[in-house]
């Protein structure tokens, strides 16, 4: 009977032992899975963010494309005005010379017809 006993102590103290061990080992699963559940949260909060950067990219590359493709429609006007520019000077200085052609056929003919009407007067 005493081994019987001894068997049964032996056994509570295994079982004692089993159950402390189990015991750790919850309390390690159940910090583990709050690490895991963490950890799940941090990386739907990086993709989430990724999310964000990606739109913002999107976006922004969006708008780089519209506004060079507005400054290339702006730089092909000024061009253009440029040119148009170029071509109003050369038909101003044409027209300046044609005034200036006129005004001295005018002072020309002026002092002709003063010198005329000097004559007739005479």
């Amino acid at each position: 009977m005493d081994k019987f006993r001894e068997k049964l102590t032996s056994i509570h103290a295994e079982l004692d032992t089993a159950t402390k061990r189990a015991d750790d080992l919850d309390e390690k699963v159940k910090l583990l899975e709050e690490e895991h559940e963490q950890k799940d949260n941090q990386v739907t909060e990086l993709q989430n963010r990724v999310k964000v950067l990606e739109e913002q990219l999107e976006k922004a590359e969006d708008d780089l494309k519209d506004t060079t493709k507005n400054y290339r429609e702006a730089d092909l006007r000024v061009e253009q005005l440029d040119k148009k520019a170029v071509k109003l000077e050369q038909e101003i200085k044409i027209w300046d010379k044609k005034c200036d052609d006129i005004e001295e056929k005018y002072l020309a003919s002026k002092a002709e017809m003063d010198e005329l009407e000097g004559q007739l007067e005479v």
